[in-house]
This record gives structure tokens, C-alpha cells and sequence, in this order.
């Protein structure tokens, strides 16, 4: 199949999954923020300013967006992100929230400061990661163009199949068209390579 008999829907999935590249999200978001994680562990292992643990969060977050990602921020927002994702998303080994993170910075025993930047760094890889999924998807699927929707539906379906659970392939199209993201992630998700799906996707293409 040449690349103009190529449907509007085969070509606004190859892009998505284009974009959703295990590799191109793992340089993208993955590496960067785990070069900002070596670069200031090592930094605290050196150095001894007196500093609160939540002044400590607070640097780290800013350092991630920052440099990590690029993201314009200033310390205020860096000082409320820090404690929201804490609060919200850490797990710590007796307790959970911001402050069972700040005893865990000060037991040297658990693994200390070190133990809870390496999981605020996982919490704030799995947040950009969601968000940068549900950008892509937001920029190639307009949610009123049903039949765009259903199109990419029957796509996944029949190329997509043995990567999809048997409830989703007994599904018209039209069931799952509000499901695309969550089929294209199972599909991702799957224990395939990413190379295996790449190459798939490009014999189709041919």
C-alpha cells in the first residue's frame, strides 16, 4: 500500500503511536529527569548546607522542571508542587503523605533523602507521562469526528488484535470509540518490544 491509499484514520494512528514511542518518551521525559536525580544526589552526597528536607523537595522539583524539562519555574511554584505530589502520591515505609516523606529524609537507615527524591522523581516521571499521552491523543483525535474515531476503532481491532483482551474484540467500533486511549495503551503496554510493534506498523504502511 502506497502512502497516498494510506486512510485518514491509518495515518492519525501512526502518528499517535509514533509519538507514544517506548524510546521517544523514555528521551524525552524518562532520561532527563534521571540525569537531574544522579546530578543531585551526588550534589547532596558532597555537600552539607543545613537545609529543611522540604527545602531539599522543594530544589529537587524546581531542578526537574527546570532542567529536566525545561519548564520556567519559580521556587513558590516549586515549594507547593513538591508538597501536592508528596501529599498526594508518596508511599513511604510505615506511612504515606509529605510528612511520612520528611521522616523518611531523616532515617539513614531506609535509604534517607535518597530513597524519597528517587520516588518524588517516579511520581513526577508517571505525572509528565500521562500528561504528554493525553496531549497526543487531545492533538489528533478531534472527540466530534465520530466517524475519524470509529475508523481508528476497526483499525485497531483487526491489526491490533492479538495485542487487545477477547471482552474489547467482541465490541462493535462504535462501543469503544470513547476507548481509543486505553486500547492504544494496552496495546503499548503489551509484552511485545516496541521494535515488534514498530516494524508492524511500518510493513502495514507499505
Amino acid at each position: 500500500m502506497s502512502s497516498k491509499e494510506i486512510s485518514r484514520g491509518q495515518r492519525v494512528l501512526n502518528a499517535i503511536l509514533g509519538e507514544l514511542d517506548e524510546r521517544r518518551l523514555r528521551t524525552r521525559i524518562d532520561d532527563r529527569i534521571e540525569s537531574v536525580l544522579r546530578g543531585f544526589i551526588d550534589f547532596l552526597e558532597h555537600s552539607s548546607d543545613g537545609r529543611t528536607p522540604g527545602e531539599v523537595f522543594s530544589d529537587f522539583v524546581q531542578r526537574v522542571y527546570r532542567e529536566g524539562l525545561g519548564r520556567p519555574w519559580t521556587l513558590v511554584s516549586a515549594e507547593a508542587t513538591s508538597l501536592t505530589l508528596l501529599e498526594n502520591h508518596y508511599q513511604g515505609m510505615r506511612a504515606s503523605g509529605y510528612f511520612a516523606a520528611v521522616l523518611d529524609a531523616t532515617n539513614l537507615e531506609m535509604g534517607g533523602m535518597t530513597l524519597v527524591l528517587t520516588q518524588l522523581a517516579e511520581i513526577i516521571r508517571t505525572q509528565e507521562r500521562r500528561e504528554c499521552i493525553e496531549a497526543v491523543f487531545t492533538r489528533h483525535i478531534d472527540p466530534t469526528d465520530w466517524r475519524l474515531r470509529c475508523e481508528i476503532v476497526e483499525i485497531l481491532l483487526k491489526q491490533y488484535r492479538l495485542f487487545l483482551p477477547p471482552t474489547v474484540l467482541d465490541c462493535a467500533p462504535s462501543q469503544l470509540v470513547d476507548e481509543i486511549p486505553a486500547l492504544v495503551l494496552s496495546i503499548m503496554s503489551s509484552s511485545t518490544t516496541v521494535e515488534t510493534l514498530t516494524t508492524l506498523r511500518r510493513e502495514k504502511a507499505e
